[in-house]
Protein backbone atom coordinates (compact mmCIF):
# COMPACT_ATOMS: atom_id res chain seq x y z
CA UNK A 1 0.00 0.00 0.00
CA UNK A 2 1.55 3.15 -1.05
CA UNK A 3 2.21 5.34 1.64
CA UNK A 4 1.71 9.29 3.14
CA UNK A 5 5.52 10.04 2.88
CA UNK A 6 5.21 13.10 5.42
CA UNK A 7 6.84 16.52 2.91
CA UNK A 8 6.10 19.06 5.34
CA UNK A 9 8.92 21.60 5.22
CA UNK A 10 10.33 22.54 8.55
CA UNK A 11 13.35 24.95 9.38
CA UNK A 12 14.39 22.82 12.73
CA UNK A 13 16.72 25.93 14.34
CA UNK A 14 17.40 23.06 17.42
CA UNK A 15 19.09 19.86 17.90
CA UNK A 16 16.66 17.34 19.77
CA UNK A 17 17.90 15.22 22.55
CA UNK A 18 17.21 11.82 22.26
CA UNK A 19 15.96 9.71 25.36
CA UNK A 20 16.96 6.78 24.29
CA UNK A 21 20.67 4.57 23.84
CA UNK A 22 21.07 2.69 20.17
CA UNK A 23 22.44 -0.21 19.30
CA UNK A 24 23.17 -1.13 15.65
CA UNK A 25 22.74 -4.63 14.93
CA UNK A 26 24.02 -6.75 11.60
CA UNK A 27 21.48 -9.92 11.26
CA UNK A 28 21.54 -12.67 8.77
CA UNK A 29 18.00 -13.89 7.20
CA UNK A 30 16.92 -17.10 6.96
CA UNK A 31 18.12 -17.29 2.98
CA UNK A 32 21.88 -15.66 4.24
CA UNK A 33 20.79 -12.13 3.54
CA UNK A 34 22.38 -9.65 5.95
CA UNK A 35 20.90 -6.23 7.19
CA UNK A 36 21.23 -3.50 10.03
CA UNK A 37 18.72 -3.20 12.46
CA UNK A 38 18.65 -0.80 15.07
CA UNK A 39 17.58 -1.28 18.52
CA UNK A 40 17.13 1.90 21.26
CA UNK A 41 16.80 1.30 24.96
CA UNK A 42 15.44 3.70 27.52
CA UNK A 43 17.33 4.21 30.49
CA UNK A 44 16.09 1.38 32.57
CA UNK A 45 15.44 -2.44 32.63
CA UNK A 46 13.16 -3.42 29.64
CA UNK A 47 10.57 -5.05 30.74
CA UNK A 48 8.46 -4.34 26.91
CA UNK A 49 10.13 -3.85 23.86
CA UNK A 50 7.87 -2.62 20.60
CA UNK A 51 8.96 -4.63 17.27
CA UNK A 52 8.12 -1.58 14.42
CA UNK A 53 7.28 -3.34 10.92
CA UNK A 54 7.10 -0.04 8.15
CA UNK A 55 4.76 0.56 6.03
CA UNK A 56 5.12 -0.38 2.40
CA UNK A 57 8.70 0.40 0.27
CA UNK A 58 12.10 1.22 0.54
CA UNK A 59 12.55 1.52 4.49
CA UNK A 60 15.86 1.93 6.56
CA UNK A 61 16.03 1.65 10.27
CA UNK A 62 15.95 5.60 10.42
CA UNK A 63 13.14 6.26 7.80
CA UNK A 64 15.37 9.58 6.77
CA UNK A 65 13.71 12.81 6.34
CA UNK A 66 15.51 16.38 5.06
CA UNK A 67 14.89 17.55 8.48
CA UNK A 68 14.56 15.03 10.97
CA UNK A 69 14.53 11.04 11.20
CA UNK A 70 11.13 9.40 11.68
CA UNK A 71 12.39 6.34 13.94
CA UNK A 72 14.73 8.75 16.02
CA UNK A 73 10.94 10.69 17.23
CA UNK A 74 9.26 7.55 17.53
CA UNK A 75 11.91 5.65 19.61
CA UNK A 76 11.98 8.93 21.65
CA UNK A 77 8.13 8.43 21.89
CA UNK A 78 8.22 5.31 23.37
CA UNK A 79 11.83 5.43 25.12
CA UNK A 80 10.36 8.07 27.35
CA UNK A 81 7.57 5.75 28.90
CA UNK A 82 10.25 2.94 29.40
CA UNK A 83 9.71 1.06 26.36
CA UNK A 84 12.79 -0.19 23.68
CA UNK A 85 11.56 0.31 20.42
CA UNK A 86 13.10 -1.90 17.57
CA UNK A 87 13.57 -0.87 13.55
CA UNK A 88 15.28 -2.79 11.02
CA UNK A 89 16.44 -1.85 7.27
CA UNK A 90 14.02 -4.00 4.55
CA UNK A 91 15.73 -6.11 2.70
CA UNK A 92 18.14 -4.56 0.05
CA UNK A 93 17.99 -1.59 1.41
CA UNK A 94 20.25 1.02 2.74
CA UNK A 95 19.87 5.14 4.33
CA UNK A 96 21.72 7.33 1.94
CA UNK A 97 21.63 11.09 1.11
CA UNK A 98 19.58 11.29 -1.83
CA UNK A 99 16.25 12.56 -0.97
CA UNK A 100 13.39 12.25 -0.78
CA UNK A 101 13.13 9.08 0.44
CA UNK A 102 16.88 8.98 1.92
CA UNK A 103 17.35 5.09 0.64
CA UNK A 104 19.56 3.39 -1.71
CA UNK A 105 18.14 0.39 -3.40
CA UNK A 106 20.05 -2.86 -4.14
CA UNK A 107 17.33 -3.97 -6.77
CA UNK A 108 18.22 -7.69 -6.70
CA UNK A 109 17.61 -7.63 -3.03
CA UNK A 110 14.62 -5.80 -2.94
CA UNK A 111 13.01 -7.69 -5.26
CA UNK A 112 12.59 -10.57 -2.68
CA UNK A 113 10.27 -8.23 -0.69
CA UNK A 114 6.90 -9.36 -0.12
CA UNK A 115 4.66 -10.01 2.54
CA UNK A 116 5.60 -13.31 3.47
CA UNK A 117 9.26 -13.36 2.85
CA UNK A 118 8.65 -9.86 5.36
CA UNK A 119 7.06 -12.04 7.93
CA UNK A 120 9.72 -14.45 7.84
CA UNK A 121 12.31 -12.20 8.25
CA UNK A 122 10.24 -10.51 10.70
CA UNK A 123 10.72 -14.19 12.85
CA UNK A 124 14.10 -14.69 12.36
CA UNK A 125 14.84 -10.69 14.17
CA UNK A 126 12.60 -12.07 16.83
CA UNK A 127 14.33 -14.94 17.17
CA UNK A 128 17.76 -13.29 17.32
CA UNK A 129 16.59 -11.02 19.70
CA UNK A 130 15.17 -13.60 22.09
CA UNK A 131 18.82 -15.19 22.07
CA UNK A 132 19.78 -12.04 23.98
CA UNK A 133 19.71 -12.49 27.56
CA UNK A 134 18.26 -9.02 28.38
CA UNK A 135 15.20 -9.84 26.33
CA UNK A 136 14.83 -13.45 26.98
CA UNK A 137 11.82 -12.94 29.48
CA UNK A 138 10.63 -8.98 27.68
CA UNK A 139 7.06 -8.96 26.11
CA UNK A 140 7.12 -8.26 22.53
CA UNK A 141 4.47 -5.84 20.87
CA UNK A 142 4.55 -5.76 17.02
CA UNK A 143 3.53 -2.44 16.17
CA UNK A 144 2.75 -2.62 12.57
CA UNK A 145 2.10 0.50 10.47
CA UNK A 146 -0.19 0.74 7.47
CA UNK A 147 0.90 -2.46 5.01
CA UNK A 148 2.79 -3.28 8.54
CA UNK A 149 -0.36 -4.17 9.88
CA UNK A 150 -0.85 -6.91 7.52
CA UNK A 151 2.71 -8.59 8.03
CA UNK A 152 2.41 -8.22 11.87
CA UNK A 153 -1.05 -10.43 11.87
CA UNK A 154 0.72 -12.82 9.62
CA UNK A 155 3.80 -13.02 12.35
CA UNK A 156 0.71 -13.64 15.22
CA UNK A 157 -1.08 -15.93 12.98
CA UNK A 158 1.91 -18.66 11.85
CA UNK A 159 3.18 -18.48 15.53
CA UNK A 160 6.51 -19.59 14.98
CA UNK A 161 7.67 -16.80 17.45
CA UNK A 162 6.08 -15.73 20.44
CA UNK A 163 4.91 -11.92 20.41
CA UNK A 164 2.33 -10.35 23.37
CA UNK A 165 0.25 -8.01 21.42
CA UNK A 166 -0.69 -6.27 18.36
CA UNK A 167 -0.37 -2.44 17.37
CA UNK A 168 -2.19 -1.46 14.60
CA UNK A 169 -1.63 1.79 13.14
CA UNK A 170 -3.55 2.99 10.26
CA UNK A 171 -5.46 -0.43 10.04
CA UNK A 172 -5.47 -2.43 6.67
CA UNK A 173 -8.40 -4.88 6.86
CA UNK A 174 -9.39 -5.99 3.50
CA UNK A 175 -6.97 -7.43 0.56
CA UNK A 176 -4.63 -5.49 -1.21
CA UNK A 177 -6.50 -5.48 -4.46
CA UNK A 178 -9.12 -4.41 -2.40
CA UNK A 179 -7.24 -1.29 -0.68
CA UNK A 180 -5.79 -0.31 -3.81
CA UNK A 181 -9.15 -0.28 -5.58
CA UNK A 182 -10.48 2.07 -2.45
CA UNK A 183 -7.83 4.07 -3.15
CA UNK A 184 -7.32 4.77 -6.75
CA UNK A 185 -11.66 4.75 -7.49
CA UNK A 186 -10.62 8.05 -5.46
CA UNK A 187 -12.37 7.53 -1.67
CA UNK A 188 -9.15 8.17 0.25
CA UNK A 189 -8.31 11.23 -1.96
CA UNK A 190 -11.86 12.36 -1.29
CA UNK A 191 -11.51 11.98 2.58
CA UNK A 192 -8.50 14.23 2.50
CA UNK A 193 -10.42 16.22 0.39
CA UNK A 194 -13.86 17.07 2.38
CA UNK A 195 -11.67 17.40 5.39
CA UNK A 196 -10.73 20.93 3.93
CA UNK A 197 -13.72 21.71 1.57
CA UNK A 198 -16.84 20.42 3.07
CA UNK A 199 -18.17 22.06 5.60
CA UNK A 200 -21.47 20.76 5.10
CA UNK A 201 -20.32 17.59 5.84
CA UNK A 202 -22.21 16.14 2.69
CA UNK A 203 -19.71 13.99 1.27
CA UNK A 204 -18.89 16.39 -1.80
CA UNK A 205 -18.26 20.00 -3.00
CA UNK A 206 -20.24 22.40 -4.31
CA UNK A 207 -18.92 25.35 -6.36
CA UNK A 208 -19.16 28.04 -2.75
CA UNK A 209 -17.20 25.60 -0.83
CA UNK A 210 -14.56 25.24 -3.22
CA UNK A 211 -14.69 29.25 -3.98
CA UNK A 212 -14.66 30.03 -0.37
CA UNK A 213 -12.25 32.68 1.00
CA UNK A 214 -10.67 31.25 3.49
CA UNK A 215 -7.26 30.71 3.69
CA UNK A 216 -6.79 26.87 4.42
CA UNK A 217 -8.85 26.27 0.96
CA UNK A 218 -6.89 28.57 -0.59
CA UNK A 219 -4.00 26.99 -0.06
CA UNK A 220 -5.08 23.39 -0.45
CA UNK A 221 -7.02 24.19 -3.86
CA UNK A 222 -3.71 25.37 -5.06
CA UNK A 223 -2.13 22.35 -3.41
CA UNK A 224 -4.29 19.24 -4.02
CA UNK A 225 -6.17 21.13 -7.97
CA UNK A 226 -3.53 23.23 -9.27
CA UNK A 227 -6.41 26.29 -9.00
CA UNK A 228 -8.37 24.15 -11.99
CA UNK A 229 -11.50 25.89 -11.98
CA UNK A 230 -14.69 24.26 -10.65
CA UNK A 231 -16.52 23.33 -13.92
CA UNK A 232 -13.53 21.60 -14.93
CA UNK A 233 -13.25 19.15 -11.74
CA UNK A 234 -17.24 18.59 -12.31
CA UNK A 235 -16.87 15.79 -14.58
CA UNK A 236 -20.21 14.10 -14.38
CA UNK A 237 -21.87 17.74 -14.09
CA UNK A 238 -24.07 17.11 -11.16
CA UNK A 239 -23.19 21.16 -9.61
CA UNK A 240 -20.90 18.71 -6.74
CA UNK A 241 -17.04 17.86 -6.96
CA UNK A 242 -17.70 14.44 -5.34
CA UNK A 243 -16.38 10.91 -5.54
CA UNK A 244 -17.67 10.38 -9.37
CA UNK A 245 -15.91 12.84 -10.25
CA UNK A 246 -12.54 11.52 -8.77
CA UNK A 247 -13.42 7.84 -10.19
CA UNK A 248 -13.51 9.31 -13.39
CA UNK A 249 -10.19 10.71 -13.30
CA UNK A 250 -8.62 7.88 -12.06
CA UNK A 251 -9.67 4.70 -12.94
CA UNK A 252 -8.22 4.59 -16.05
CA UNK A 253 -4.37 4.71 -14.01
CA UNK A 254 -6.16 1.70 -11.69
CA UNK A 255 -6.69 -0.25 -15.03
CA UNK A 256 -3.55 0.65 -16.51
CA UNK A 257 -1.31 -0.16 -12.76
CA UNK A 258 -3.23 -3.68 -13.13
CA UNK A 259 -2.26 -4.56 -16.72
CA UNK A 260 1.46 -3.72 -15.86
CA UNK A 261 1.13 -6.07 -12.75
CA UNK A 262 0.15 -8.93 -14.79
CA UNK A 263 3.03 -8.38 -17.01
CA UNK A 264 5.70 -8.08 -14.63
CA UNK A 265 6.33 -4.37 -15.89
CA UNK A 266 8.82 -3.24 -12.53
CA UNK A 267 9.78 -0.14 -14.24
CA UNK A 268 6.76 1.03 -15.22
CA UNK A 269 5.02 0.46 -11.90
CA UNK A 270 8.78 2.08 -10.28
CA UNK A 271 8.00 5.13 -12.37
CA UNK A 272 4.47 5.43 -12.47
CA UNK A 273 3.56 4.22 -9.20
CA UNK A 274 5.91 3.51 -6.22
CA UNK A 275 9.09 0.95 -5.73
CA UNK A 276 7.27 -2.04 -5.27
CA UNK A 277 7.17 -5.26 -7.70
CA UNK A 278 4.88 -6.94 -9.42
CA UNK A 279 5.21 -10.23 -7.12
CA UNK A 280 4.31 -7.72 -4.30
CA UNK A 281 1.47 -7.10 -5.47
CA UNK A 282 0.27 -10.63 -7.02
CA UNK A 283 1.70 -12.34 -3.61
CA UNK A 284 -0.68 -9.69 -1.17
CA UNK A 285 -3.83 -10.28 -3.62
CA UNK A 286 -3.79 -14.14 -3.20
CA UNK A 287 -3.67 -13.67 1.09
CA UNK A 288 -6.26 -14.00 3.19
CA UNK A 289 -7.66 -10.54 4.35
CA UNK A 290 -6.77 -9.01 8.28
CA UNK A 291 -10.66 -9.20 8.55
CA UNK A 292 -10.95 -12.84 8.68
CA UNK A 293 -6.96 -13.71 9.70
CA UNK A 294 -7.27 -11.83 12.92
CA UNK A 295 -10.26 -13.86 14.10
CA UNK A 296 -7.70 -16.58 14.99
CA UNK A 297 -4.90 -14.41 16.72
CA UNK A 298 -6.14 -14.26 20.62
CA UNK A 299 -3.16 -11.96 21.79
CA UNK A 300 -3.94 -8.58 22.48
CA UNK A 301 -5.13 -6.57 19.55
CA UNK A 302 -5.12 -2.81 19.45
CA UNK A 303 -6.34 -0.68 16.42
CA UNK A 304 -5.31 2.73 15.90
CA UNK A 305 -6.86 4.66 13.27
CA UNK A 306 -7.70 8.07 12.21
CA UNK A 307 -11.14 9.59 10.96
CA UNK A 308 -9.66 11.42 8.16
CA UNK A 309 -7.31 8.12 7.40
CA UNK A 310 -6.80 8.53 3.21
CA UNK A 311 -4.91 5.45 2.51
CA UNK A 312 -7.52 3.12 4.44
CA UNK A 313 -10.92 3.80 5.70
CA UNK A 314 -11.92 4.30 8.96
CA UNK A 315 -15.20 2.12 8.42
CA UNK A 316 -12.68 -0.89 8.32
CA UNK A 317 -12.29 -0.68 11.71
CA UNK A 318 -15.96 -0.84 12.97
CA UNK A 319 -16.00 -3.64 10.44
CA UNK A 320 -13.23 -5.53 12.34
CA UNK A 321 -15.11 -4.44 16.06
CA UNK A 322 -18.43 -6.03 14.68
CA UNK A 323 -16.55 -9.54 13.38
CA UNK A 324 -14.82 -10.14 16.89
CA UNK A 325 -18.00 -9.25 18.65
CA UNK A 326 -20.08 -11.76 16.19
CA UNK A 327 -18.13 -14.46 17.15
CA UNK A 328 -17.47 -13.41 20.76
CA UNK A 329 -13.91 -12.71 20.68
CA UNK A 330 -12.82 -10.10 23.53
CA UNK A 331 -9.18 -9.48 22.99
CA UNK A 332 -9.48 -6.62 20.36
CA UNK A 333 -9.36 -3.01 21.64
CA UNK A 334 -10.12 0.10 18.79
CA UNK A 335 -8.92 3.31 18.85
CA UNK A 336 -10.53 5.35 16.67
CA UNK A 337 -8.54 9.17 16.41
CA UNK A 338 -10.77 12.45 15.54
CA UNK A 339 -9.30 14.05 12.88
CA UNK A 340 -6.66 11.94 12.74
CA UNK A 341 -4.77 11.10 9.67
CA UNK A 342 -3.02 7.81 8.31
CA UNK A 343 -0.07 9.35 10.56
CA UNK A 344 -2.25 9.78 13.39
CA UNK A 345 -0.78 13.43 13.01
CA UNK A 346 2.44 12.69 12.88
CA UNK A 347 3.14 16.80 12.21
CA UNK A 348 1.66 18.20 15.77
CA UNK A 349 5.48 16.82 16.90
CA UNK A 350 6.79 18.48 13.96
CA UNK A 351 5.34 21.79 14.34
CA UNK A 352 4.17 22.11 17.70
CA UNK A 353 6.72 19.19 19.63
CA UNK A 354 3.59 17.94 21.05
CA UNK A 355 2.07 14.50 19.76
CA UNK A 356 -0.95 14.45 18.87
CA UNK A 357 -3.65 12.36 21.03
CA UNK A 358 -3.22 9.17 18.92
CA UNK A 359 0.48 8.98 19.34
CA UNK A 360 -0.36 9.71 23.54
CA UNK A 361 -2.93 7.16 23.66
CA UNK A 362 0.10 4.35 21.62
CA UNK A 363 2.34 5.12 24.34
CA UNK A 364 -0.08 4.80 27.22
CA UNK A 365 -1.10 1.45 25.59
CA UNK A 366 2.19 0.30 25.04
CA UNK A 367 2.56 1.27 28.87
CA UNK A 368 0.12 -0.83 30.20
CA UNK A 369 0.23 -3.89 28.36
Amino acid sequence: MKRIIITISILLTSVSTFAFIPEIKTIQLNDGEIIETRLCLPDNEVKTMVFCIAGTGPTTYLTKRPTFNYFDELANGFCNEGTAFFTYNRRGCETNEIPPLFVEVDSAKYAKYTPIQEAEDVETMICFLRKDQRFAGCKILLYGISEGTIIASLVAERKIVDVDALLLHGYANDNMYDIILWQTKGYGVMTMVNAIFDKDEDNCISKEEYEAEDEKVTQHKAYLFQNAPFESLDIVKNGFIDIQDIEKMRMPFHDELMRRVASNDWMWIRNNYFNITPQWFKEHFALEPNKTRLLGVNIPIHVFHGTEDANVPVESVYDLQERFKVCNKTNLTIHVLEKHNHDLNFQDWLMLKKWSEGFRELFKVTKDI
